[in-house]
Order: C-alpha cells, then sequence, then structure tokens
C-alpha cells in the first residue's frame, strides 16, 4: 500500500523542482498554455467546432500516445468529422475506447464542459483537459507525476491503480509545493505549472524522448 503524507510527499515534488534548469521551467511552465493555443488554432481552421471540443478531443486521445502524435491524431479526427465523415475511421495512437470518447465529443450537439468531462470520466484524462482549460489548482497525475511524488524512480509500467483518495492526496502535495516554488526555483508556480515543470524535469533527467 502506497504510504502518503501529503507535506512530506511535497518535498519530493520541491526536491525536484530544485532540479529544473531554466529551459525546463520555461518549457514546464507554459506547457498547458501551447496546448490551449493548439486548440484555439484548431476552433479556427475548423468551423463549427467549439474550444471544449478541441480540448476534450485531445485529452480523450491523450492516453499512451506521445504528445506530438496526440496533436495529430485530434486534427485528423476533427478533420473527418468537419467534412462530414466518421471521426472513428482514422487511425491512432492510444485505446479504441478513448477514439470512440473523441468522437462522441466531436459529435455532441451542446459540448459544453460538463458533458464532455462526463464522457471523458477517468481521473487523469478529466484533469488533463482542465489544465489545458486553464484550472490552475488541476493536478495531471501521470506515472512520471506518480514517481516524482513517491520521490523514486518508478517505471509507468509499475503505477499502481491510483484510486480517489490517493489522488486527492497527490493533488494536495502538488499544491503544497506551488505554495512554496519560488524558493525551490525562483518562480511562483500553480499547482498545475508545478506538476508540468518537475514532469519536464524528471523526463530530461532520465533521458526520455518527447
Amino acid at each position: 500500500m502506497t504510504r502518503v503524507k501529503p507535506r512530506a510527499n511535497s518535498r519530493h515534488i520541491l526536491g525536484m523542482l530544485g532540479l529544473a534548469s531554466a529551459a525546463d521551467i520555461t518549457q514546464g511552465s507554459s506547457w498547458y498554455q501551447r496546448a490551449y493555443d493548439i486548440s484555439v488554432s484548431f476552433i479556427h481552421a475548423y468551423d463549427g467546432l467549439t474550444l471544449g471540443q478541441a480540448i476534450g478531443v485531445i485529452a480523450a486521445l491523450s492516453p499512451n500516445n506521445k504528445w506530438a502524435r496526440n496533436v495529430a491524431d485530434a486534427e485528423a479526427m476533427i478533420k473527418l468529422w468537419h467534412a462530414g465523415a466518421d471521426p472513428r475511421t482514422t487511425k491512432v495512437c492510444t485505446y479504441n475506447t478513448n477514439k470512440d470518447k473523441a468522437a462522441h465529443i466531436l459529435e455532441l450537439e451542446s459540448p459544453d464542459s460538463e458533458t464532455i468531462q462526463e464522457i471523458l470520466s477517468g481521473q487523469k484524462v478529466v484533469a488533463f483537459y482542465r489544465c489545458i482549460s486553464g484550472c490552475r489548482d488541476t493536478v495531471c497525475v501521470d506515472g512520471h507525476a506518480f514517481a516524482i511524488f513517491m520521490g523514486e524512480r518508478i517505471p509507468t509500467t509499475q503505477t499502481p491503480s491510483i484510486g480517489k483518495a490517493l489522488y486527492a492526496a497527490i493533488t494536495r502535495s502538488y499544491i503544497l509545493a506551488s505554495e512554496r516554488s519560488f524558493e525551490a526555483c525562483g518562480h511562483h508556480l500553480t499547482p498545475a505549472q508545478v506538476q508540468a515543470v518537475t514532469w519536464v524535469t524528471y523526463r530530461r533527467l532520465l533521458g526520455y524522448d518527447n
């Protein structure tokens, strides 16, 4: 069982934040804003698409998908939908259930945020949607974020199932870390930015590609 003490675990996050380079901070602190800007570019390119749908499709296609391919897959589905074709016919680098969620979001007659989040359903995917949408206190907890929280190198294949209580505790730790972010890296960061900066830093230190 994972032992959790949000304040103690926040020290692990702060430790990783202290290892962030200037480039890590620049890239991580603007990560969700850049994702938002990509979503805005989609609604300008494809008439009838709402911002919520654009972000929702990106979020739906994110599990087990590299970011560049995630964006490409999202635009491919949106392009088919915009042309009046079935967006499910495109090939994506994620699970078919997630492709179905993306298609469902595109097919909504009234694509409000609450309905989109209900379709996305998973904690991490909903958090990803909220972070891109600009929710500053939402934390997207993936395998890397969990490893940083634990202060250990944990392969994503060994990430345990993260239930609601653990997810809330991890979120709380990132919020606590954000309150001390200036001490750690010289920048006042939101919880979402702390997660993104430490994610970028962790991946760089371990030699992950993008």
